[in-house]
Protein backbone atom coordinates (compact mmCIF):
# COMPACT_ATOMS: atom_id res chain seq x y z
CA UNK A 1 0.00 0.00 0.00
CA UNK A 2 2.86 2.24 0.70
CA UNK A 3 4.60 1.51 -2.42
CA UNK A 4 1.34 2.78 -4.49
CA UNK A 5 1.04 5.97 -2.52
CA UNK A 6 4.32 6.70 -3.17
CA UNK A 7 4.26 6.45 -6.70
CA UNK A 8 0.98 7.84 -7.01
CA UNK A 9 2.43 10.83 -5.48
CA UNK A 10 5.96 10.67 -7.20
CA UNK A 11 3.84 10.34 -10.92
CA UNK A 12 2.73 13.74 -11.61
CA UNK A 13 6.15 15.28 -10.02
CA UNK A 14 8.02 12.69 -12.43
CA UNK A 15 5.52 14.07 -15.39
CA UNK A 16 6.35 17.88 -14.51
CA UNK A 17 9.85 17.56 -15.04
CA UNK A 18 9.44 15.69 -18.42
CA UNK A 19 7.55 18.56 -19.59
CA UNK A 20 9.82 21.16 -18.47
CA UNK A 21 12.80 19.27 -20.04
CA UNK A 22 10.58 19.27 -23.43
CA UNK A 23 10.22 22.99 -22.79
CA UNK A 24 13.72 23.58 -22.74
CA UNK A 25 14.85 21.55 -25.72
CA UNK A 26 12.26 22.93 -28.07
CA UNK A 27 10.53 26.58 -28.78
CA UNK A 28 6.96 26.29 -28.83
CA UNK A 29 5.87 30.07 -28.66
CA UNK A 30 3.75 29.65 -25.84
CA UNK A 31 5.26 30.88 -22.24
CA UNK A 32 4.49 28.71 -19.41
CA UNK A 33 1.69 30.79 -17.73
CA UNK A 34 0.35 30.41 -13.54
CA UNK A 35 -3.38 30.68 -13.09
CA UNK A 36 -4.70 31.42 -8.98
CA UNK A 37 -8.19 30.65 -8.81
CA UNK A 38 -10.91 31.02 -5.73
CA UNK A 39 -11.83 27.51 -5.79
CA UNK A 40 -15.30 26.03 -4.54
CA UNK A 41 -16.23 22.52 -4.42
CA UNK A 42 -19.82 20.53 -2.93
CA UNK A 43 -19.10 17.37 -2.25
CA UNK A 44 -18.05 14.91 0.97
CA UNK A 45 -16.41 16.92 2.10
CA UNK A 46 -17.09 20.33 0.67
CA UNK A 47 -14.10 22.53 -0.14
CA UNK A 48 -13.40 26.27 0.06
CA UNK A 49 -9.89 27.31 -0.92
CA UNK A 50 -6.98 28.22 -3.35
CA UNK A 51 -6.20 26.70 -6.67
CA UNK A 52 -2.86 27.31 -8.50
CA UNK A 53 -2.52 26.39 -11.85
CA UNK A 54 1.00 25.86 -13.85
CA UNK A 55 0.11 25.58 -17.59
CA UNK A 56 2.97 24.10 -19.66
CA UNK A 57 2.62 22.69 -23.59
CA UNK A 58 3.40 18.23 -23.82
CA UNK A 59 5.08 18.47 -27.04
CA UNK A 60 4.80 14.80 -27.15
CA UNK A 61 1.28 14.56 -27.62
CA UNK A 62 0.75 17.85 -29.21
CA UNK A 63 -2.03 18.76 -26.10
CA UNK A 64 -2.02 21.22 -23.34
CA UNK A 65 -1.24 20.49 -20.02
CA UNK A 66 -0.82 21.81 -16.47
CA UNK A 67 -0.24 20.79 -13.12
CA UNK A 68 -2.75 22.16 -10.64
CA UNK A 69 -2.56 22.42 -6.27
CA UNK A 70 -5.43 22.66 -4.69
CA UNK A 71 -5.74 23.95 -1.06
CA UNK A 72 -8.91 23.79 0.82
CA UNK A 73 -10.45 24.67 3.89
CA UNK A 74 -13.20 20.92 4.08
CA UNK A 75 -16.91 20.63 5.80
CA UNK A 76 -18.13 17.70 6.18
CA UNK A 77 -21.54 16.25 7.81
CA UNK A 78 -21.47 13.41 9.75
CA UNK A 79 -25.09 11.45 10.60
CA UNK A 80 -25.33 8.15 11.89
CA UNK A 81 -29.24 8.42 12.61
CA UNK A 82 -28.29 8.74 16.08
CA UNK A 83 -26.30 12.47 16.05
CA UNK A 84 -25.62 14.61 13.34
CA UNK A 85 -22.49 16.79 14.14
CA UNK A 86 -20.39 19.34 11.57
CA UNK A 87 -16.47 18.93 11.10
CA UNK A 88 -13.76 21.12 9.29
CA UNK A 89 -10.56 20.72 8.66
CA UNK A 90 -8.27 20.54 4.80
CA UNK A 91 -7.90 18.91 1.96
CA UNK A 92 -5.12 19.37 -0.47
CA UNK A 93 -5.10 18.12 -3.68
CA UNK A 94 -2.15 17.96 -6.19
CA UNK A 95 -3.03 17.01 -10.14
CA UNK A 96 -2.90 17.55 -13.82
CA UNK A 97 -5.19 18.73 -16.26
CA UNK A 98 -5.18 18.20 -20.25
CA UNK A 99 -7.17 20.61 -22.42
CA UNK A 100 -8.91 19.20 -25.82
CA UNK A 101 -8.26 21.69 -28.34
CA UNK A 102 -5.03 21.65 -29.15
CA UNK A 103 -2.87 25.23 -28.73
CA UNK A 104 -5.82 26.63 -26.40
CA UNK A 105 -5.17 27.12 -22.73
CA UNK A 106 -9.06 27.32 -22.26
CA UNK A 107 -12.09 25.48 -23.03
CA UNK A 108 -13.14 21.31 -22.38
CA UNK A 109 -10.44 19.52 -20.28
CA UNK A 110 -10.11 16.24 -18.12
CA UNK A 111 -8.46 16.39 -14.91
CA UNK A 112 -7.03 14.26 -12.18
CA UNK A 113 -5.97 14.21 -8.65
CA UNK A 114 -4.26 13.13 -5.71
CA UNK A 115 -5.85 14.13 -2.72
CA UNK A 116 -5.57 13.66 1.05
CA UNK A 117 -8.43 15.06 3.59
CA UNK A 118 -8.48 15.40 7.15
CA UNK A 119 -11.51 16.63 8.87
CA UNK A 120 -11.84 17.24 13.05
CA UNK A 121 -14.86 16.63 14.67
CA UNK A 122 -15.90 18.39 18.23
CA UNK A 123 -18.85 19.22 19.22
CA UNK A 124 -20.98 18.87 22.20
CA UNK A 125 -24.22 16.92 21.32
CA UNK A 126 -27.21 17.71 23.97
CA UNK A 127 -27.88 14.69 25.88
CA UNK A 128 -25.59 12.41 24.56
CA UNK A 129 -22.17 13.97 25.50
CA UNK A 130 -19.60 14.97 23.63
CA UNK A 131 -18.65 13.61 19.91
CA UNK A 132 -14.91 14.17 19.19
CA UNK A 133 -13.07 12.03 16.29
CA UNK A 134 -10.92 12.28 13.06
CA UNK A 135 -11.62 11.39 9.56
CA UNK A 136 -9.16 11.55 7.24
CA UNK A 137 -8.68 9.62 3.54
CA UNK A 138 -6.16 9.87 0.45
CA UNK A 139 -7.74 9.36 -3.11
CA UNK A 140 -5.88 8.88 -6.37
CA UNK A 141 -9.35 8.36 -8.21
CA UNK A 142 -10.71 11.28 -8.36
CA UNK A 143 -11.52 12.56 -11.81
CA UNK A 144 -12.88 15.94 -13.23
CA UNK A 145 -14.10 17.52 -16.68
CA UNK A 146 -14.98 21.20 -17.05
CA UNK A 147 -14.53 23.91 -19.35
CA UNK A 148 -12.75 27.15 -18.71
CA UNK A 149 -13.94 30.15 -19.96
CA UNK A 150 -11.52 33.59 -20.32
CA UNK A 151 -13.23 36.47 -20.10
CA UNK A 152 -10.23 38.73 -21.42
CA UNK A 153 -6.57 37.75 -21.14
CA UNK A 154 -6.51 36.99 -17.57
CA UNK A 155 -9.76 36.37 -16.06
CA UNK A 156 -11.21 32.73 -16.02
CA UNK A 157 -14.15 31.26 -15.35
CA UNK A 158 -14.16 27.61 -14.82
CA UNK A 159 -16.99 25.40 -14.07
CA UNK A 160 -16.43 21.23 -13.35
CA UNK A 161 -17.93 18.31 -12.73
CA UNK A 162 -16.60 15.09 -11.41
CA UNK A 163 -16.60 12.17 -8.67
CA UNK A 164 -13.91 11.13 -5.82
CA UNK A 165 -13.05 7.17 -4.69
CA UNK A 166 -11.86 7.79 -1.41
CA UNK A 167 -9.64 5.01 0.69
CA UNK A 168 -10.23 5.97 4.03
CA UNK A 169 -8.34 5.59 7.20
CA UNK A 170 -9.61 4.01 9.61
CA UNK A 171 -11.21 7.08 11.73
CA UNK A 172 -10.41 7.90 14.93
CA UNK A 173 -11.88 8.33 18.01
CA UNK A 174 -16.40 8.75 17.83
CA UNK A 175 -16.02 8.74 14.11
CA UNK A 176 -16.67 5.20 12.29
CA UNK A 177 -16.26 4.89 8.80
CA UNK A 178 -19.48 3.08 7.79
CA UNK A 179 -21.67 5.84 7.80
CA UNK A 180 -19.57 7.42 5.11
CA UNK A 181 -19.45 6.87 1.41
CA UNK A 182 -16.33 6.08 -0.29
CA UNK A 183 -17.54 6.99 -3.56
CA UNK A 184 -19.02 10.96 -3.76
CA UNK A 185 -19.98 13.19 -7.18
CA UNK A 186 -18.37 16.66 -6.92
CA UNK A 187 -19.27 19.55 -8.99
CA UNK A 188 -17.62 23.33 -8.15
CA UNK A 189 -16.82 26.77 -9.96
CA UNK A 190 -13.24 28.39 -9.84
CA UNK A 191 -13.02 31.73 -10.68
CA UNK A 192 -9.39 33.23 -11.52
CA UNK A 193 -6.56 35.04 -12.59
CA UNK A 194 -4.43 34.48 -15.44
CA UNK A 195 -0.54 36.03 -15.44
Amino acid sequence: MKRILLLAILLPTFSFAQEKQNDNTETSGLKPRFTISGNSTFSDPSQAGLSIEYKSKNLDSGRNSSNILNLSYGMMNYDNDIIDVDGTGFVIELGSRTYIEKGKWDGFYAENFISYGNIKFDENIGGLGKFDGTYSYWSIINPNVGYKFMIGKSVSIDPYIGANWKWEVKGKGDVDNKNIDNFVFRAGLRIGYSF
